[in-house]
């Protein structure tokens, strides 16, 4: 019997696993792989080098939202009013603030950019190392895309 109490197992019939319900105080000090849900934060949280990390939140899902805008040859800044929305307004704003350039995709005409190489965000602005070209009246190319709400895991 003490093996099933130290080391329970999971038969064929089993419809679920329960990870043990903890609040942040709790905590136990914490070894690699260690799984719990944190019932203060609502998160689900392993434990990997010396710190504790969310793996879930209680509200999933995300909103993905798209940005979008319209270069003009010149301008390297885009956002916070800066630039041109696609609507050619004076109000060029992103819909979310950006606390890291990986938390984002930025595509020009279709291109991906590289984060910290093709372009740097700071708050509500995207900065371009190089100005997005214009449109080439045809297709209305060149279109600055910002996708928002791609999180990585544990944010």
């Amino acid at each position: 019997m003490g093996r099933f109490v130290k080391n329970p197992e999971i038969g064929n019939n089993a419809f679920g696993v329960t990870i043990p319900n903890v609040t942040t105080a709790q905590r136990p000090s914490g070894v690699n792989g260690q799984l719990v849900y944190n019932t203060t934060t609502s998160t689900y949280q392993s434990y990997v080098g010396s710190a504790w990390y969310n793996m879930s939140t209680a509200a999933g899902e995300k909103t993905i939202t798209i940005d979008k805008f319209q270069g003009d040859g010149t301008t390297t800044v885009f956002g916070a009013g800066a630039g041109s929305s696609i609507d050619d307004s004076s109000s060029a704003t992103f819909s979310q603030t950006v606390n890291n350039a990986t938390d984002i995709l930025v595509f020009v005409g279709g291109v991906y950019q590289v984060p910290a190489t093709n372009y740097s965000v700071s708050g509500q602005q995207i900065t371009f190392g190089s100005a997005p070209p214009g449109n080439d009246g045809t297709s209305n190319g060149h279109i600055i895309s910002i996708v928002h709400g791609l999180h990585k895991l544990g944010e």
